[in-house]
C-alpha cells in the first residue's frame, strides 16, 4: 500500500499540478472567449459541449508521460510495483481534478446568472471529457507517442464539431446543445473502455 501512496504522491508532485494548471487557465480564459454571465440554458450548454470538454485531454492522456523517461521507468520495475495500479491512481487523481475544476466552473456559470439545471449539465460536462481524453489515452498508449493521443482526441473534436451529429449518432460530442443527453452515457462508458483499455495496452507493452 505505501508503494502505491508514494506513487499518487509522486504523480501530484511532479506531474499532476502542471495538467491541472494548464486546464485552470483554459476554464478561467471563458469569459475572454465565450462569455459566462447571464447565459441561456442552450448558451450554457454550448459552452460546456464545445469549450468545456477540452481539459479532459489535458488531464487524461498524460498519464502514460512518466514512463518515458527510462530512469522512471527502471526504478518502477525494480520495485515490482505493479503498473496497472499505478496507472488507475493516476486515472483517479485526474479525474478528481477534473471533477474539482469543472464544478467550480458550473459553480462560476451559477455565479454568473447562467440559467440550466447544474445537476444535469455538470455530469453531462463530464461525460465529455472522459470521452475525449480516454479516446486520446488510448491512442497514445497503442502509438506510444503522446502527439497521436492528442491529435485523435482533436480529429474526434473537429469531425464531431463539422459533421458529426449526422453520422456519430450516439457518440455525438455535443449533442446536450443539440438537446440530447442519452448520448453523454455512451460517451461516459466509451471514454472508461478507453482507459481500461489503454491501461491493459500499456501493462502488456511493458512486459514486452
Amino acid at each position: 500500500m505505501e508503494r502505491y501512496l508514494a506513487a499518487g504522491k509522486e504523480y501530484i508532485r511532479h506531474h499532476l499540478p502542471q495538467q491541472a494548471l494548464v486546464s485552470a487557465v483554459l476554464f478561467g480564459a471563458a469569459p475572454l472567449i465565450a462569455g459566462v454571465e447571464n447565459l441561456s440554458q442552450a448558451e450554457t450548454a454550448q459552452l460546456l459541449d464545445f469549450y468545456a470538454v477540452l481539459p479532459g485531454m489535458i488531464l487524461l492522456i498524460p498519464i502514460f508521460l512518466p514512463e518515458q523517461n527510462p530512469d522512471i521507468r527502471d526504478l518502477i520495475r525494480s520495485k515490482y510495483t505493479s503498473m496497472g495500479s499505478i496507472y488507475l491512481i493516476r486515472i483517479l487523481l485526474s479525474a478528481l481534478m477534473m471533477v474539482l475544476l469543472t464544478t467550480a466552473f458550473v459553480w462560476m456559470l451559477k455565479q454568473g446568472g447562467c440559467s440550466f439545471p447544474a445537476g444535469k449539465f455538470l455530469p453531462a460536462a463530464l461525460s465529455g471529457m472522459i470521452f475525449l481524453g480516454g479516446l486520446g489515452a488510448a491512442a497514445y498508449a497503442l502509438s506510444g507517442n503522446p502527439v497521436i493521443g492528442y491529435m485523435a482526441s482533436l480529429a474526434y473534436y473537429l469531425f464531431a464539431f463539422g459533421t458529426g451529429e449526422k453520422y456519430l449518432g450516439n457518440w455525438f460530442l455535443f449533442s446536450l446543445s443539440a438537446g440530447g443527453y442519452t448520448e453523454k452515457r455512451y460517451l461516459a462508458v466509451t471514454g472508461l473502455i478507453c482507459l481500461l483499455m489503454a491501461v491493459w495496452v500499456s501493462i502488456h507493452k511493458e512486459r514486452s
